[in-house]
């Protein structure tokens, strides 16, 4: 069933409803959504299954990244529930569904389209993830490797885009390893005649002759930077450069993404905006390194398709989710930018993790990963344990509770003679007001965690960005900035 109308898209739509006149809307779906939860704790089959039902049956399009072999089936079963199994994209090592991004890039019409910066972005982004190193707040040592591959990657794309050749990882690997390595190299005619970097200069050479003037300028400096700048690199500046890129480029140009990323592409992330949901059953789990790459790579084409999106005239655009179980697998620093102006292009974030801290481990500081979950505005928590409960009752702040206390004092001795058997009594009572948090950190270590003891149902407690509940235990109709929610597993 697909929506033909996009006036369907209201932001207002209510996708679940909480009971008491709460509900989580469009709107809220578009500020993104974070779910914690420790291990068994219910997260994926209590709040994530739900929002995962309410998404598919309001008709979003969406990419899922995958870091269980599960993951793939679950999704099959929650779409075939909802009627929505025609649109599922599966990715996986059978090369069914091809997507060159680079070539994708470098086509597009528009304004950004066929940039070499954006494609460069999409590399580093992937390097920066694959060496591990996302935002780590490093010495700037790392920093200068990072601008030292960025500058050749930069050169590296343009090349090829110069000389008219189309864009491919291969094409990018042959150049590279054929680049001189001394200034007497790029004077040997053997290297002119057999290189392909020297080909490539040649044919890039020529097509920009006689061109636009700008071109022949970039081309030039583009020229200066093979001949003159890359040999006269340091051995080990250029051996650490070199070794980045191979890392970064091995698993693009041997099975099984060489067929996915780099042949044709029949399946693309703008596909989503029609409705498609893309699942990158490359899940971490069993694919490793490879899967991460396959997955990051993804993540990051949608991101920017996203972020490229115009909205109709008048109407509505379809919400398109990206959807993360374990998402300390695929954070990267650009989530954060991304998250920030994602609800005006129909992004809808759904993270999936354990804790705060699983994130801090992949973002490097605290900075980081408030940026990210400051933009994920609506927070489920589940049971958990450790630093994220006492960051969630932070969260939640603090509220003025009518303290009321008694005391009684027996007897007195202030030196004044008593009659015996005349002892003084004095008894108080006093009325204050004292801070306390909403929740204490200790509630969510006990909330249910479904299976047959809790009878399948599941606890979480919800801080929606800022929304207010009203308590439904407090006769006085209290407002709370948070709501237990309970989720049935079956």
């Amino acid at each position: 069933m697909h929506h033909d109308n996009l006036a369907d898209f209201h932001p207002q739509t209510i996708l679940q409803d909480w009971g008491d006149g709460d509900a989580f809307r469009l709107a809220d779906a578009g500020t993104g959504v974070c779910i914690f939860g420790a291990t068994g704790s219910g997260k994926t089959s209590g709040p994530a299954k739900h929002l995962a039902y309410s998404y598919l049956a309001a008709d979003f399009g969406g990419l899922v990244l995958c870091a269980k072999q599960e993951e793939r089936f679950q999704w099959e079963q929650w779409a075939a529930e909802t009627g929505r199994t025609d649109d599922l994209v599966i990715v996986d090592g059978q090369g069914q569904w091809r997507y060159n991004f680079m070539d994708w890039e470098a086509a597009r019409p528009g304004e950004g389209g066929g940039l070499t910066i954006n494609i460069v972005a999409i590399l580093s982004q992937i390097a920066t993830a694959v060496s591990g190193r996302t935002a780590k707040v490093s010495a700037g040592g790392d920093r200068f490797w990072d601008d030292a591959l960025a500058h050749m990657l930069t050169n590296l794309v343009d090349l090829p885009l110069f000389a008219g050749l189309r864009i491919s990882l291969p094409l990018l690997r042959s150049i590279m390893n054929s680049a001189p390595l001394t200034a007497l190299q790029t004077e040997d005619e053997d290297w002119h005649e057999k290189s392909v970097c020297a080909i490539t200069l040649h044919e890039g050479d020529e097509a920009t002759v006689k061109g636009d003037a700008d071109i022949r300028a970039d081309f030039e400096e583009c020229q200066t930077y093979w001949l003159r700048e890359y040999p006269a690199l340091s051995e080990k500046t250029r051996s650490i450069v070199d070794l980045t890129f191979s890392m970064l480029l091995r698993p693009f140009v041997t099975r099984p993404l060489r067929k996915l990323f780099c042949t044709d592409t029949n399946i693309k992330p703008e596909d989503a905006f029609a409705g498609k949901i893309i699942i990158v059953d490359l899940p971490i789990q069993e694919y490793r390194l490879v899967g991460k790459i396959a997955n990051l790579a993804w993540k990051f084409c949608f991101q920017l398709a996203v972020l490229r999106r115009m909205p109709p005239e008048g109407g509505f655009m379809r919400p398109v989710f990206l959807w993360a179980d374990e998402a300390q697998n695929f954070v990267t620093d650009f989530d954060a930018e991304y998250q920030a102006v994602a609800r005006s292009a129909g992004g809808c974030t759904v993270y999936i993790t354990q804790s705060r801290e699983s994130l801090r481990r992949v973002l490097g500081n605290d900075d980081a990963v408030d940026s990210l979950l400051g933009n994920l505005q609506a927070k489920f928590f589940c049971q958990n344990s450790g630093g994220t409960n006492d960051w969630a009752a932070k969260l939640l702040g603090e509220h003025w509770l009518h303290v009321t206390s008694t005391n009684v004092a027996r007897g007195s001795n202030d030196g004044t003679q008593q009659a015996a058997g005349q002892e003084s009594r004095s008894a108080a009572v006093s009325r204050k007001e004292e801070r306390r948090r909403f929740i204490e950190p200790s509630r969510f270590t006990t909330l249910k965690r479904g299976g047959q003891q809790n009878d399948y149902l599941v606890e979480a407690i919800v801080y929606n960005g800022g929304n207010q509940f009203l308590d439904p235990a407090g006769g006085h109709g209290e407002i709370l900035p948070h709501k237990l929610l309970t989720f049935r597993q079956r």
